[in-house]
């Protein structure tokens, strides 16, 4: 396939236009999860100012956000028809029998990526940890959990152009096909690291640090003025549960956009691009999964 194939430029302004041109399909889509991002962030102050119980939502909302980053995916490749969260559950995720072969393989393939990602942030952590020790500085719970926080960030940032080529994985699982592999993955976006690095960057980097600025100052507002604590939660999760789903659909259609011209679709998959002159891809994984 010829490097000129794939542009960032190009993906980028795809994915912005997608967004503009499907707003009643975002709408659509993502108001199930934001109500529960906002119902979940209200019980978890609820629970806390009311009865003194702990109730971390993090895990919870990154679930909600996944399932929209999927079903926005299925948007993208197979069109409104397909999009939907009972359609990803029965074909990108169900679909087939059962076997302790597949689920083996699947529970490899999370424990190899976060390896990849526990492991160097575990010995930067302990690195650093023993610079700081040797200047004799102490260590408070707080100052530790941000140390591992920054180093977190740092692996992430160091390892960023792996993960970019193995994130066009995600789009296959949202379209159920099974018997699509990682090492197909790497092999197609093979010679394109750079590219898809900078565009997950572009796309996610803009939006990201906007909704960064917005949640730090509705933070400030919010510490420094007297309001019940359930309109505080309003406040602050509001515009930064809007802000997070617009940059996942952002950086999604990209992704995806990535995925049509480097992996290859099948016949009838993106229906919002038919005459774009892209070639379908003829692999064994998709005929396979054609046959799905």
């Amino acid at each position: 396939m010829s490097q000129k194939v794939f542009q960032v430029n190009s993906s980028i302004a795809e994915s912005y236009n997608f967004f503009l041109t499907h707003l009643p399909h975002f709408v659509r889509l993502a108001a199930g999860p934001f109500i529960l991002w906002i119902s979940f962030k209200t019980l978890e102050k609820v629970l806390l100012n009311e009865y003194g119980i702990i109730f971390d939502t993090t895990y919870v909302v990154s679930l909600i956000t996944a399932a929209f980053a999927l079903v926005w995916y299925r948007q993208f490749l197979l069109g409104a028809t397909h999009a939907t969260y009972a359609n990803l559950v029965a074909q990108g995720f169900r679909g087939g029998n059962f076997s302790l072969l597949r689920l083996g393989k699947s529970i490899l393939r999370v424990g190899i990526i976060t390896l990849a990602l526990v492991v160097p942030t575990i010995m930067l952590s302990l690195a650093a940890l023993l610079i700081y020790q040797a200047d004799g500085h102490p260590f408070s719970r707080a100052e530790l959990n941000e140390l591992v926080l920054k180093c977190t960030i740092v692996v992430m940032v160091l390892v960023s152009p792996l993960l970019v080529r193995l994130s066009l994985y995600s789009a296959g699982m949202a379209l159920g096909r099974r018997n699509m592999k990682l090492s197909h993955i790497w092999q197609k976006t093979s010679g394109f690291t750079f590219a898809l690095w900078m565009m997950s960057f572009r796309a996610f980097l803009p939006i990201s640090l906007y909704a960064w600025v917005l949640s730090w100052m509705l933070g400030e507002i919010v510490a420094n003025v007297e309001m019940h604590y359930l309109l505080a939660v309003l406040v602050v999760n509001v515009p930064a549960a809007l802000m997070t789903f617009f940059m996942l659909a952002i950086v999604v259609a990209a992704n995806a956009e990535a995925f049509r011209v480097l992996i290859g679709v099948r016949d009838g998959d993106a229906p919002h691009r038919e005459d774009s002159g892209v070639p379908r891809d003829q692999s064994e994984e998709h005929a396979a999964g054609q046959a799905e």
